[in-house]
């Protein structure tokens, strides 16, 4: 079974179970609006699904994992499990000049 990537505040991972009470059995497109980590979607696992959120960032998360995996995990592969790097890697974003020349992947 796939888990989410991601912790996303408001996921609904403890709820899903109930929420696949609501679903129809079968159905021929699923659609997430909002997908956040995408617990529902990972917990029902449609076979044809259309994801969306207004998050940009988030989308091209997804995205690089579908188009992109093996690029992804090369690129993980780099990062260090510190304190300093991580809050160096966090701030990127506050400078846009920095964080526009960043690839889809980094």
């Amino acid at each position: 079974m796939f888990k989410p990537v991601i912790k996303w505040s408001g996921s609904k991972r403890s709820q899903s179970s109930k929420i696949k009470e609501f679903l129809p059995d079968k159905f021929n497109r699923y659609y997430e609006p909002f997908i956040g980590g995408g617990a529902l979607l990972f917990h029902i696992q449609p076979k044809n699904a259309i994801i969306n959120d207004f998050n940009a960032e988030l989308i091209n998360l997804y995205t690089v994992i579908k188009e992109n995996p093996l690029e992804l995990i090369a690129d993980l592969k780099k990062h260090k499990n510190e304190a300093d790097y991580f809050y160096e890697i966090r701030s990127l974003d506050r400078d846009r000049e920095k964080f526009s020349a960043l690839t889809n992947i980094e």
